[in-house]
């Protein structure tokens, strides 16, 4: 998979086939319905996900990303992840743009 980095196509469709489903999927076991998008928080001040709701989010895009995108193996949670000054798992957005950089750095 050619991954093209700053794609609004690839961030649209990395969004609607994983971080959307995967959102849906972990709010839904708590039977909480709202309405997403690329601004909405995970972590920190106004979250939609509680600590152990965004570690089981995580998991599940993770998987995601590693079942339908060709990945081989993708970890979210890595040192460069934890070293950055703006967190990745901020907004849906900010997870969408570093999930594309994983895997633009994985086909490369």
């Amino acid at each position: 998979m050619v991954i093209n980095s700053n794609n609004p196509e690839t961030i649209d469709m990395i969004l609607e086939n994983i971080v959307y489903p995967s959102l849906e999927e972990i709010l839904s076991a708590n039977e909480v319905r709202i309405e997403f998008n690329r601004e909405t928080v995970l972590f920190g001040e106004n979250a939609v996900l509680n600590s152990l709701e965004l570690v089981s989010f995580i998991v599940v895009v993770e998987e995601r990303i590693n079942e339908n995108m060709e990945s081989n193996d993708i970890t979210l949670t890595s040192e460069k992840a934890m070293s950055r000054s703006s967190s990745p798992f901020k907004t849906v957005g900010t997870l969408a743009e570093y999930i594309e950089e994983l895997l633009e750095e994985e086909s490369a």
